[in-house]
């Protein structure tokens, strides 16, 4: 597998859940392997994605660094842009900073401050304040945030061009997306439904302000779990899916093409029982509407769909329960060369 290769960037998903010295070790051998991109995010009260990054950043050499995503409530957005600018300058220009609204994980930490009632302003207005400090272009007033128009880095970045990802899920955000982020990382979990509906709005947004749709990179993180043992690759994303299908936001299972009844009982039996419960209930139909899951032959065909759909950068979330310096390689040697020969 070489980055060099025609066809979509894989990247591979590094949770915040496990050591640092551990998740070090994975994005070496991610480097080893030849995916393009390793991509951190920051889910409930684990480790700090800057602080990460940084730790990879100075053990490789090639890889990018993928930050996806941070919210502008927990940081200012002027601390995201400096945080970034510095980690971009450590890492020689690697970086792709992605900025969300973390609706669900701000409400279920009980850190929803009266600034998130607005997420669509405060996300939006986020992005460009930032992009504008670190690509050294006039910045905005703000409704939410205090900030200044001439707002600006005291220090001159690597690269004025440093790429601000979107982290939009709803039909608002999709469009905000296309009109003011550099780019865009779909949030959730992904069909190949959803991903047309996005791509449309993107769209949208995106011509709205004279923008190019196709100059936008598109990513997305993509629940995956492939082993030689097909059956219990597939078991594997039970729990995990039947936890996000309980805490998506409607349209994401809207627009999939997904049994309706099917997703409904698995929502009750975890609003009522917990995922374990809801598990029992994830038929093989969700699973290949809504990850990567069984043998290598099959993953092949389930990336190139996503592939086909728009999405540019397939981030590789492994899910717990398989070893993930396995999976990395295993979907390195066996899968990667498929999907873009």
């Amino acid at each position: 597998m070489t980055r060099s290769t025609p066809g979509p960037r894989f990247c591979a998903a590094l949770q915040n859940d496990r050591p640092i010295t551990e998740t070090i070790e994975d994005a070496k051998l991610a480097e080893d392997l030849g995916y393009g991109e390793v991509w951190g995010n920051e889910n409930g009260h684990g480790r700090g994605v800057f602080t990460e990054m940084a730790a990879i950043a100075s053990v490789t050499t090639s890889i990018g660094l993928g930050i996806g995503i941070v919210n502008p409530f927990h940081r200012h957005p002027s601390v995201i842009a400096m945080e970034a600018a510095a980690l971009d300058e450590l890492s020689g220009g690697r970086l792709r900073l992605g900025i969300g609204a973390a609706q669900w994980n701000l409400r279920h930490l009980g850190e929803a401050d009266a600034r998130t009632a607005r997420p669509y302003t405060a996300t939006i207005e986020a992005v460009r304040i930032i992009r504008a400090m670190l690509h050294g272009t006039p910045s905005i007033t703000s409704e939410i945030f205090e900030v200044r128009p001439d707002t600006h880095l005291d220090f001159r970045p690597v690269r004025p061009d440093l790429p601000v990802y979107l982290g939009p899920v709803n039909r608002r955000m999709l469009r905000g997306a296309g009109a003011y982020a550099d780019a865009i990382e779909l949030g959730a979990i992904m069909s190949v439904g959803y991903v047309a509906f996005a791509l449309r709005l993107i769209a949208e947004g995106a011509r709205s302000q004279g923008r190019d749709p196709a100059s936008l990179d598109i990513a997305a993180p993509l629940m995956t779990a492939v082993a030689r043992d097909g059956l219990a690759a597939r078991a594997a994303v039970k729990v995990p899916l039947a936890y996000y299908l309980h805490r998506v936001e409607p349209v994401v299972v809207d627009e999939s093409g997904a049994d309706k009844q099917a997703v409904d009982r698995v929502r009750a039996a975890v609003a009522e029982h917990g995922a374990e419960a809801g598990a029992r209930f994830v038929t093989d139909e969700l699973i290949d509407t809504f990850a990567v899951a069984g043998t290598p032959d099959h993953a092949v065909e389930r990336f190139g769909e996503y592939a086909s759909a728009g999405i540019r950068g397939l981030i590789v979330q492994f899910v717990p329960g398989l070893d993930r310096s396995d999976g990395l390689e295993l979907v390195a040697k066996e899968v990667v060369p498929h999907v873009h020969n």
